[in-house]
């Protein structure tokens, strides 16, 4: 019973930190992105990598907490343990195809919101040969006199 609690809290928060879109922001809202996207527009250094840093300290701290959470709903047995296991992968994954991730100054219109998980590590990681690292494409995420 002890393992499974374990294995579903090491799931939860891995999972948590790969596709929970975390709202990033600098002066205005950024959008809404995965852990390890934010933690690379922070690479460039600067005054971007101190608000990457902040975010991944906090976030951290609540998926931790989260995960802790579910671990105790497995382990006092409210949840049969392969149920909560097919419930936990079956939320992340659909998680990661909602369209819900984005940049931009105007969250609230929905029109910068239009980006599955998957579209979004493509075009932040996507490296073009000979070119280094390619800066990222979504939308007014990062003004150009920070990065």
């Amino acid at each position: 019973m002890q393992e499974c609690s374990r294995m579903i809290r090491t799931g939860t928060f891995i999972g948590l930190i790969l596709v929970f879109p975390c709202p990033w922001y600098m002066i205005a809202v950024g959008g809404l992105l995965p852990l390890p996207v934010i933690l690379y527009y922070g690479i460039d250094g600067g005054i971007v990598l101190v608000f990457s840093l902040v975010h991944i300290a906090i976030y951290t701290w609540i998926f931790h907490r989260v995960a802790r959470w579910a671990g105790g709903v497995v382990r006092t047995g409210r949840i049969r343990n392969p149920v909560a296991a097919v419930l936990l992968v079956s939320a992340l994954l659909a998680l990661s195809f909602l369209p819900i991730y984005g940049g931009g100054e105007n969250l609230a219109a929905g029109r910068v919101l239009k980006h599955n998980a998957y579209e979004v590590y493509r075009d932040t990681f996507l490296d073009t040969p000979g070119a280094g690292r390619r800066l990222p494409t979504l939308p007014n995420l990062v003004p150009q006199s920070m990065r």
